[in-house]
């Protein structure tokens, strides 16, 4: 790695135009990762330009896949080899700290958090909230680029990057760099759904593919239509068995957790469940396979607490 942007210049030498490491300058005032070739990238981090170009070209060989349980059905992980996963996560470490996305997005965003966003939603009357299907593998590398260049990348690095980031065509379902660039794709969406918040005077917030609005006045007859209509040219799909509308005295719920009422709770499902895993703890019940599994529940619940109890200080 280089310090400074004259340690690359020497080190590229009369590999790069004067115009590349102009290039490589304005990307580094942007505060974006600087990516303008394939030779630059490869001297970044010391490896031959025929390793970045296997990994743009022969991208299969670099992951593997395994399923992992969601819900009643699986999920499809592609995760990157080391090679790959290195530059994967230099390239999400500076892109998360070139983009700042909307202040209602709190999902993949640093000191940001489902619960943070839960409570905005305290004292609803009513919530209506969307899934999007597939949201990483349905992001085409066509967007990625389109939106890299949109933030201040040029065509070249653009491209780069989402080739190096995309597996067959789209984002890769276990690639450090999705959620950050989950986030950059959804730009335009999300600024569409400000301005639907905004009609209505309602609140907004989004974790990764989780939308939610809600409201303490009457719900909006034309909020699911209007949002439908987002998504009604792709290349994003809604979950249809996600798309909800639920008014008191239903429970509401949003990104996990309860809101109808002046702070956030745990369901009475999820309390009852740590109530049994505390006494299964306290009695040495726990099977040394789910001790770990037990604590992040119980941990969990825990951090709920503490950001409720905090909130009301």
């Amino acid at each position: 790695m280089y310090t400074s942007l004259g340690e690359l210049s020497r080190a590229l030498g009369d590999a790069a135009r004067p115009e590349e490491l102009a290039e490589i300058e304005r990307l580094v005032l942007l505060d974006l990762p600087p990516v303008s070739s394939r030779i630059q990238l490869a001297t970044i981090f010391g490896v031959n330009p025929g390793l970045i170009w296997s990994f743009e070209n022969r991208t299969r060989k670099h992951y593997r896949s395994f399923f992992i349980p969601k819900g009643q059905t699986t999920r499809r992980i592609d995760a990157p080899k080391v090679a790959l996963k290195v530059i994967q996560k230099w390239l999400s470490v500076h892109l998360s700290h070139g983009f700042k996305p909307a202040d209602h997005v709190y999902g993949f965003v640093s000191a940001r958090s489902h619960i943070q966003a839960a409570t905005l939603h305290v004292d609803a009357q009513w919530v209506f909230s969307v899934d999007i299907q597939d949201f990483f593998p349905t992001t085409p590398i066509q967007l990625v680029s389109d939106s890299l260049e949109a933030i201040g990348f040029g065509r070249d690095g653009a491209m780069l990057v989402a080739r190096l980031s995309c597996l067959a065509g789209f984002l890769a379902q276990g690639a450090p760099t999705s959620p950050v660039l989950s986030n950059i794709c959804f730009r335009l969406i999300d600024e569409a759904l400000i301005a639907i918040a905004a009609r209505y005077s309602i609140r907004l917030t989004r974790y990764a593919d989780d939308i939610v609005f809600s409201g303490t006045e009457e719900y909006p007859a034309q909020l699911e239509t209007d949002v439908r209509a987002l998504f009604s040219v792709g290349p994003w799909t809604l979950a249809e068995h996600k798309v909800r509308v639920n008014k008191l005295p239903e429970r509401l719920k949003v990104h996990g957790l309860l809101v109808h009422g002046p702070k956030i709770r745990l369901t009475k499902g999820y309390r009852n469940k740590l109530r049994a895993y505390r006494h299964l703890m306290t009695h040495e019940k726990v099977a040394e396979a789910d001790i770990a599994k037990i604590k992040g529940h119980l941990n969990y619940a825990a951090s709920v607490d503490k950001f409720r109890d905090a909130s009301e200080d």
